[in-house]
């Protein structure tokens, strides 16, 4: 028997995560749920390549100088792509449930 396309979705969530559409009797989503998912939107708004140097530069502790070969861009253009990063992760942080427009 195959697994249905939202067992496998559930199968890549983080145990006790919660998806956007799902409900519960105890009322509206805790403000960490909140949080986690305007953080998901925002790195889904970012371009593949910014939301990629966010990830190993912020997240996995890359230094710019490591990041430049692998992106092909100087040390001066990866900075500039993450800090457009991090605007959009602020403006998304400032606009619970709006999304804004992001690089």
């Amino acid at each position: 028997m195959g697994v249905g396309l939202s067992q496998r979705i559930a199968l890549v969530r983080l145990p006790g995560m919660r998806t956007l559409n799902s409900t519960d009797a105890a009322g509206p989503p805790r403000p960490v749920e909140q949080v986690w998912t305007t953080f998901l939107s925002a790195l889904e708004a970012l371009p593949a390549d910014a939301r990629l140097l966010l990830l190993l530069h912020d997240v996995a502790g890359k230094p710019i100088e490591a990041l430049m070969p692998l992106f092909g861009l100087s040390a001066a253009d990866c900075c500039q792509r993450l800090d457009a990063a991090h605007a959009c992760l602020r403006a998304h942080a400032r606009r619970l449930g709006v999304p804004p427009t992001c690089p």
